[in-house]
């Protein structure tokens, strides 16, 4: 039976490492196969529908996505970001305050609003993003280590040992992962200028669209000119004027509340605007239109008291005047896209950007996600039963709606993390567990350094050809195991393998940021492997090192 749960778990690594199958569809079969040939107890393969730490991913899901709405990171990364001078110094600017917010939501919102910024970066400045966004992405992995809620794994490593009696707190990670970071984040800042050299492809378009935007009397922009934020002219869009009292004023003069921006923008750069913190725009969204066949008019008859507003149109008039034509492209913003839908002059309706970020419930949403901390620190409250109070919240308060938390849900990694924990059981209730600890301990012959190296570097290779959920899933009961029949401190040992797990520099397909910073940044294959060896060996001399001495320092006292 050992033999063919081997099996069963090396086919299903196998699988999700070639990319072929999908990694649900891989731990459903490798579910399904148990079940039937009685590998594990049906109860042990569904555990992690009610696993605190899948709980927990999931609820700080929805947290981090009501940070996000109301704009507090793009916020942030504009002020950072807006008198760099170059890629070296947006990195100093960046490393702390990325560092923190990784280590406190998922990292993947705080990647997604890093990366229009850079490219912002490299159209207005010259600064190359390519020399920016791998090393963020990386940095956000390895700080987000550093905490029990700063990524899926750690916490699906804590909801494996919970059961087993094992507490592991909101800072037990740290002791390992925090020097880890401090060097991963030197080693990144060094090597960066010189590996990842050269210009990521540059898409130009036609600037023919106008863009009217509104400065509300909560914009950051107020007091001063756009050249200060770098939005006078880029290769999206460009400010042509002020409107201000119905009369042009000089695009060089300092914003004010009530005035209208107007631009000359592509598609991109349209969204691109409406996205902006800058402006402080209502919260609505904003949705691209084309006119039907019966349209007449100007916009202004086109725009109703129901609330639709025209953002952006291909005319070099003012908007408010421009005829409305069968065909014609607009983007219209409107509290209900019920009244784009009822309007006869319409034939299509696409949903363009997101609502603009809303600073206006900034504190409140801060305020939760502190909350949610400082209870499941201090032992208040359960993580999980903390975590989900805050996602409630976050729908209470009015920062979210309803259906913006369920689209908060990635249902793809949370079906992994259950996957990945019935893949664990799979290896415990087999008893594979047991041999593969047994083996291990063999093979260190009683040693505590060669554990901990035997750890460290099978952690990093298997994280980078699976997901992580599958490699903390399978490590954590034979570390666990281990450090019963060694007398060692477990929770060291699991901070290891969650540090570890975070070394997915190497393969692109291992971790969502990767993913995300790959197209924008123009990196290959090959660039993530020649940027990630030298920051994986580095890591991992790091994390044997604090890892020994923390074990070895624990165990005399």
């Amino acid at each position: 039976m050992i033999y063919f749960a081997a099996l069963v778990v090396l086919a299903t690594l196998i699988a999700m490492a070639s990319g072929r199958v999908p990694a649900v569809l891989a731990l459903a079969t490798a579910i399904c196969v148990a079940g039937i040939t009685g590998l594990a107890p049906v109860p042990a393969l569904f555990a992690g529908l009610g696993n605190g730490g899948i709980i927990t991913v999931a609820a700080m899901l929805v947290i981090a996505k009501g940070i996000v709405h109301t704009g507090a990171v793009s916020r942030v990364t504009w002020a950072l970001l807006s008198t760099v001078t170059s890629a070296q110094h947006a990195l100093r600017r960046l490393a702390l305050p990325i560092g923190v917010g990784s280590g406190l939501m998922n990292t993947t919102p705080i990647v997604a609003m890093l990366v229009p910024a850079a490219k912002e970066l490299e159209q207005n400045r010259g600064i190359n993003a390519r020399e920016l966004l791998l090393p963020i992405a990386h940095i956000t992995t390895l700080t987000g280590s550093v905490t029990l809620i700063g990524t899926s794994s750690n916490l699906l490593i804590a909801g494996i040992a919970a059961p087993m009696g094992i507490d592991i707190s909101m800072l037990s990670f740290a002791p390992v992962a925090l020097p880890v970071a401090v060097v991963g984040a030197a080693i990144v800042y060094l090597i960066a200028p010189l590996m990842l050299r050269g210009q990521g492809e540059t898409v130009t378009a036609t600037q023919d669209f106008r863009v009217e935007i509104p400065v509300s009397g909560k914009a950051l922009a107020i007091g001063r000119v756009a050249a200060d934020f770098g939005i006078d002219q880029t290769q999206q869009y460009a400010l042509n004027t002020i409107r201000r009292w119905d009369a042009d004023v000089d695009p060089a003069s300092p914003i004010e509340a009530g005035d209208t921006l107007v631009f000359s923008a592509t598609e991109s750069g349209v969204t691109a605007l409406w996205g902006s913190p800058l402006f402080g725009l209502a919260e609505q969204r904003l949705y691209r239109v084309s006119m039907g066949s019966s349209a007449n008019g100007t916009v202004r008859d086109f725009e109703t008291d129901g609330g639709i507003r025209v953002i952006a149109a291909r005319t070099t008039s003012r908007l408010r005047d421009t005829e409305v034509r069968p065909g014609k492209t607009a983007f219209v913003t409107t509290p209900r896209k019920s009244l784009l839908v009822e309007q006869p002059d319409v034939t299509l309706v696409e949903r363009a950007a997101s609502p603009s970020p809303q600073p206006g419930k900034t504190a409140v949403a801060l305020a939760i996600l502190a909350a949610v901390i400082v209870s499941a620190s201090f032992g208040l409250v359960a993580v999980e039963l903390a975590s989900l109070t805050g996602a409630v919240l976050m729908v209470i308060t009015g920062i979210l709606t309803p259906k913006s938390a369920v689209r908060a849900l990635d249902w793809n990694v949370l079906f992994i993390l259950v996957g990945s924990v019935a893949l664990g059981a799979i290896v415990v209730e087999s008893g594979l567990a047991t041999v593969l600890s047994d083996a291990i301990r063999h093979l260190a012959g009683g040693s505590m350094l060669l554990v901990v190296i035997v750890f460290a570097v099978t952690t990093a290779i298997v994280t980078n050809l699976v997901t992580n959920a599958a490699a903390a899933s399978i490590l954590t009961p034979v570390a666990m195991g281990i450090a019963n029949e060694m007398g060692i401190n477990p929770v060291t040992l699991l901070a290891l393998i969650g540090t570890c797990i975070s070394f997915t520099f190497i393969n692109p397909f291992s971790h969502q940021s990767n993913l995300m910073v790959m197209v924008p940044g123009g990196y290959t294959s090959a660039s993530f492997a020649k940027f990630g060896v030298p920051l994986v060996a580095g890591s991992l001399v790091t994390v044997v090192i604090v890892a020994y001495l923390l074990l070895h320092l624990q165990m005399r006292f």
